[in-house]
Protein backbone atom coordinates (compact mmCIF):
# COMPACT_ATOMS: atom_id res chain seq x y z
CA UNK A 1 0.00 0.00 0.00
CA UNK A 2 2.76 2.55 0.50
CA UNK A 3 3.58 2.30 -2.77
CA UNK A 4 0.13 2.83 -4.38
CA UNK A 5 0.59 5.66 -2.31
CA UNK A 6 3.40 6.95 -3.42
CA UNK A 7 1.77 6.90 -7.10
CA UNK A 8 -1.52 9.10 -5.33
CA UNK A 9 1.05 11.37 -4.11
CA UNK A 10 2.72 11.98 -7.43
CA UNK A 11 -0.37 11.99 -9.45
CA UNK A 12 -1.61 14.59 -7.01
CA UNK A 13 2.12 17.03 -7.45
CA UNK A 14 1.24 16.29 -11.13
CA UNK A 15 -1.97 17.73 -11.48
CA UNK A 16 -1.99 21.02 -13.53
CA UNK A 17 -5.66 21.71 -13.68
CA UNK A 18 -7.75 24.35 -11.72
CA UNK A 19 -10.59 22.12 -11.06
CA UNK A 20 -10.63 20.47 -7.53
CA UNK A 21 -12.83 17.47 -8.51
CA UNK A 22 -9.70 14.96 -9.74
CA UNK A 23 -7.62 15.70 -6.73
CA UNK A 24 -10.47 15.03 -4.36
CA UNK A 25 -11.62 11.84 -6.47
CA UNK A 26 -7.79 10.72 -6.10
CA UNK A 27 -7.67 11.68 -2.23
CA UNK A 28 -11.16 9.51 -2.13
CA UNK A 29 -9.52 7.06 -3.58
CA UNK A 30 -6.36 6.77 -1.65
CA UNK A 31 -8.49 7.22 1.46
CA UNK A 32 -10.91 4.25 0.56
CA UNK A 33 -7.53 1.63 -0.31
CA UNK A 34 -6.24 2.50 3.27
CA UNK A 35 -10.06 1.62 4.82
CA UNK A 36 -9.86 -1.80 3.25
CA UNK A 37 -6.06 -2.29 4.75
CA UNK A 38 -7.95 -1.20 7.93
CA UNK A 39 -5.70 1.39 8.28
CA UNK A 40 -8.31 4.03 9.64
CA UNK A 41 -6.08 7.21 10.64
CA UNK A 42 -4.32 7.20 7.33
CA UNK A 43 -7.58 6.85 5.37
CA UNK A 44 -8.94 9.51 7.60
CA UNK A 45 -5.75 11.90 6.59
CA UNK A 46 -6.39 11.52 2.95
CA UNK A 47 -10.43 11.59 3.02
CA UNK A 48 -10.23 14.70 5.12
CA UNK A 49 -8.42 16.07 2.37
CA UNK A 50 -10.79 15.64 -0.07
CA UNK A 51 -13.31 16.89 2.13
CA UNK A 52 -11.21 20.01 2.69
CA UNK A 53 -11.10 20.19 -0.88
CA UNK A 54 -15.24 19.85 -1.55
CA UNK A 55 -16.36 20.41 1.39
CA UNK A 56 -19.62 18.64 -0.39
CA UNK A 57 -18.21 15.55 -0.95
CA UNK A 58 -20.74 13.20 0.60
CA UNK A 59 -18.83 10.16 0.08
CA UNK A 60 -15.85 11.40 1.98
CA UNK A 61 -18.21 12.02 4.68
CA UNK A 62 -19.78 9.04 4.30
CA UNK A 63 -16.77 7.26 4.81
CA UNK A 64 -15.49 9.53 7.64
CA UNK A 65 -18.73 8.76 9.75
CA UNK A 66 -17.96 4.87 9.26
CA UNK A 67 -14.23 5.36 10.58
CA UNK A 68 -16.01 7.82 13.48
CA UNK A 69 -18.25 4.32 13.94
CA UNK A 70 -14.80 2.03 13.87
CA UNK A 71 -13.64 4.03 16.39
CA UNK A 72 -16.66 4.47 18.75
CA UNK A 73 -17.45 8.44 18.41
CA UNK A 74 -20.59 8.33 18.89
CA UNK A 75 -21.96 11.89 18.96
CA UNK A 76 -19.67 12.17 15.67
CA UNK A 77 -21.21 8.97 14.14
CA UNK A 78 -24.79 10.20 14.55
CA UNK A 79 -24.30 13.75 13.78
CA UNK A 80 -23.01 13.36 10.10
CA UNK A 81 -25.03 10.47 9.39
CA UNK A 82 -27.97 12.35 10.13
CA UNK A 83 -26.73 15.51 8.36
CA UNK A 84 -26.26 13.26 5.17
CA UNK A 85 -29.00 11.37 5.38
CA UNK A 86 -31.30 14.72 5.20
CA UNK A 87 -28.97 15.99 2.39
CA UNK A 88 -28.02 13.10 -0.20
CA UNK A 89 -30.58 11.23 -2.27
CA UNK A 90 -28.64 7.93 -1.50
CA UNK A 91 -30.41 5.65 1.10
CA UNK A 92 -27.22 4.21 1.96
CA UNK A 93 -26.66 7.01 4.99
CA UNK A 94 -30.61 6.62 6.22
CA UNK A 95 -29.72 2.66 6.23
CA UNK A 96 -26.22 3.36 7.87
CA UNK A 97 -27.75 5.11 10.93
CA UNK A 98 -30.40 3.03 11.04
CA UNK A 99 -28.03 0.55 11.56
CA UNK A 100 -25.73 1.84 14.25
CA UNK A 101 -28.51 3.26 16.04
CA UNK A 102 -30.35 -0.06 16.81
CA UNK A 103 -26.86 -1.35 17.46
CA UNK A 104 -26.97 1.19 19.96
CA UNK A 105 -30.35 0.42 21.18
CA UNK A 106 -32.10 3.41 19.97
CA UNK A 107 -35.05 1.35 18.37
CA UNK A 108 -37.59 3.83 17.55
CA UNK A 109 -35.11 6.61 15.92
CA UNK A 110 -33.17 3.60 14.28
CA UNK A 111 -37.12 2.62 12.66
CA UNK A 112 -37.60 5.98 11.29
CA UNK A 113 -34.45 6.32 9.50
CA UNK A 114 -34.79 2.29 8.40
CA UNK A 115 -38.42 2.88 6.67
CA UNK A 116 -36.91 6.36 5.05
CA UNK A 117 -34.00 4.11 3.63
CA UNK A 118 -36.70 1.38 2.37
CA UNK A 119 -38.79 4.33 0.62
CA UNK A 120 -35.88 5.51 -0.81
CA UNK A 121 -35.07 1.98 -1.79
CA UNK A 122 -37.98 1.58 -3.44
CA UNK A 123 -38.30 4.61 -5.46
CA UNK A 124 -35.26 3.44 -6.34
CA UNK A 125 -35.56 0.48 -8.07
CA UNK A 126 -38.49 1.53 -9.38
CA UNK A 127 -36.33 4.00 -11.76
CA UNK A 128 -32.81 2.01 -11.91
CA UNK A 129 -33.15 -1.63 -10.95
CA UNK A 130 -29.69 -2.68 -13.26
CA UNK A 131 -27.84 0.35 -11.09
CA UNK A 132 -29.58 -0.51 -7.46
CA UNK A 133 -29.74 -3.99 -7.57
CA UNK A 134 -26.92 -4.80 -5.13
CA UNK A 135 -27.20 -1.89 -2.98
CA UNK A 136 -31.02 -3.02 -2.28
CA UNK A 137 -30.27 -6.60 -1.83
CA UNK A 138 -27.59 -5.21 1.11
CA UNK A 139 -30.14 -2.75 2.31
CA UNK A 140 -32.86 -5.65 2.74
CA UNK A 141 -29.94 -7.87 3.73
CA UNK A 142 -29.19 -6.08 6.90
CA UNK A 143 -31.02 -3.16 8.59
CA UNK A 144 -33.98 -3.56 5.88
CA UNK A 145 -35.05 -7.02 7.71
CA UNK A 146 -36.21 -9.49 4.79
CA UNK A 147 -33.48 -11.61 3.14
CA UNK A 148 -35.55 -13.14 1.23
CA UNK A 149 -36.56 -9.82 -1.16
CA UNK A 150 -32.24 -9.45 -0.60
CA UNK A 151 -31.75 -12.70 -2.16
CA UNK A 152 -33.99 -11.89 -5.37
CA UNK A 153 -32.25 -8.73 -5.86
CA UNK A 154 -28.80 -10.57 -5.38
CA UNK A 155 -29.86 -13.04 -8.06
CA UNK A 156 -30.88 -10.27 -10.14
CA UNK A 157 -27.79 -8.58 -9.98
CA UNK A 158 -25.77 -11.42 -10.43
CA UNK A 159 -27.24 -11.69 -13.75
CA UNK A 160 -26.61 -8.40 -14.58
CA UNK A 161 -22.72 -8.75 -13.32
CA UNK A 162 -21.62 -11.91 -12.35
CA UNK A 163 -18.28 -10.39 -10.20
CA UNK A 164 -17.28 -11.87 -7.32
CA UNK A 165 -19.05 -9.64 -5.22
CA UNK A 166 -22.16 -10.61 -6.60
CA UNK A 167 -21.63 -14.08 -5.96
CA UNK A 168 -20.56 -13.54 -2.61
CA UNK A 169 -23.93 -11.20 -1.87
CA UNK A 170 -25.83 -14.20 -3.77
CA UNK A 171 -24.01 -16.57 -1.19
CA UNK A 172 -24.53 -14.60 1.78
CA UNK A 173 -28.31 -14.14 1.30
CA UNK A 174 -29.14 -17.64 0.23
CA UNK A 175 -27.51 -18.84 3.69
CA UNK A 176 -29.64 -16.19 5.52
CA UNK A 177 -32.82 -17.93 3.98
CA UNK A 178 -31.41 -21.39 4.82
CA UNK A 179 -31.20 -22.29 1.40
CA UNK A 180 -28.49 -22.05 -1.63
CA UNK A 181 -27.95 -20.26 -4.59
Amino acid sequence: MAEAERWFLAARRGYRGVSPFPLAVLEFQCGQAWLSEGDLASARIWLESAIRRLPAYVPAQGRIAEIDAAEGRAAEVIGHLCRLALQSDDPHYAAQLARILAAWEAGAEAECWRAHAAARYERLMVRHPEAYADHAAEFWLTVGGDPRRALALARQNLALRPTPRAHALVDRASCRVGGHR
